[in-house]
């Protein structure tokens, strides 16, 4: 292996957020040299203190910026992109972040012809997609594919973990109200992957040369229902709540009201991603081709959830 400082580098656009801590921190015990690329330095910080002194840098790029992106992607050999929005604001719409943005990094890994790019996606996405958020991510891996062939694209379920913004959501909801909302009697399913399993996964790929335009699909062990979910965050912080059910025309009327305030519980576009199950499909590589044992939500969770656990 060439060990010189390039291909030992690789370029993070996106890390600032909750699963890119796990993936940089997995990356640095790998000994590699990380570049993050992220639109506000700032959030990113916590970042420089993991690893070795000066193993990761912090860096400002905009991917809406095509000439920035490629002056990024030339510094490494390998990219991983994490960028991606669950509401949009202005112009950091949907389009804009998942697909416009998502084709610049696929132009310039092929300008300077990286060893690889994994893009990272959303799990359940079929055409004819009528949530702008899935339609925007479907978008971007069919473009891309197109650019940099062999991109590898990992479309991962929910993602759960010390600091996801999932479970801790629901038990600091169930903290603070004798109420929870379910949408549709919580039957949409999920199979929820731990965030420390994502991170492994991406090390094996950027580490092996076998991979190229592969796509894994990513969940946990287990198929939950929403509303199991629900259930299992309540026994591990002990408490007991009452359910409010929502039907699905009356939570999308409430996300189309919810749009004209500056706090948004539920947007209507996360509302229809709710209409469809978010599970492994039949066939598709995933963990086991990675030599990986994923954990499950049920195993985990009390190791986090239990700082919820109160009198209340």
């Amino acid at each position: 292996m060439n060990f010189n400082k390039k291909n030992r580098t690789v370029v993070i656009f996106g890390a600032s957020g909750f699963l890119g801590r796990y993936i940089v921190n997995e990356l640095l015990k790998n000994n590699w040299i990380v570049k993050v690329f992220v639109r506000n330095p700032n959030r990113a910080k916590h970042l420089t203190l993991m690893g070795k002194l000066g193993q990761v840098s912090i860096y400002q790029c905009d991917i809406m910026d095509a000439n920035k992106v490629e002056k990024s992607i030339a510094s490494g050999s390998k990219v991983i992109n994490l960028v991606g929005i669950l509401e949009e604001k202005n112009k950091q719409n949907f389009k804009n972040i998942h697909v416009k943005g998502a084709i610049n990094i696929a132009k310039g890994c092929l300008k300077y012809k990286v060893d690889k790019l994994i893009h990272f996606s959303a799990l359940g996405l079929f055409d004819g997609e009528h949530s702008k958020y899935a339609k925007s991510k479907l978008d971007a891996e069919n473009n891309i594919k197109k650019i940099f062939k062999k991109t590898i694209i990992f479309k991962p379920s929910v993602v759960f973990g010390p600091e996801d913004n999932f479970t801790n959501k629901f038990a600091k909801m169930a903290s603070i109200s004798l109420f929870l909302p379910l949408i549709n009697s919580g039957e949409t399913k999920f199979q929820p992957v731990f965030v420390k399993d994502i991170s492994k996964a991406v090390a094996k790929v950027i580490k092996d040369d076998v991979h190229n335009g592969e796509i894994y699909n990513l969940g946990g062990p287990e198929i939950m229902s929403f509303k199991e979910i629900l259930d299992l965050i309540l026994i591990k912080t002990r408490k007991k709540r009452i359910y409010l059910n929502l039907s699905f025309p009356l939570a999308k009327l409430l996300g189309l009201l919810f749009a004209l305030s500056p706090i948004k519980p539920i947007t209507l576009d996360q509302v229809r991603l709710l209409e469809k199950d978010n599970i492994l499909p039949k066939n598709g590589l995933g963990f086991k081709d990675l030599g990986i044992n994923p954990s499950s939500m049920t195993s985990l969770s009390d190791n986090y959830l239990n700082r919820y656990i109160s009198k209340y």
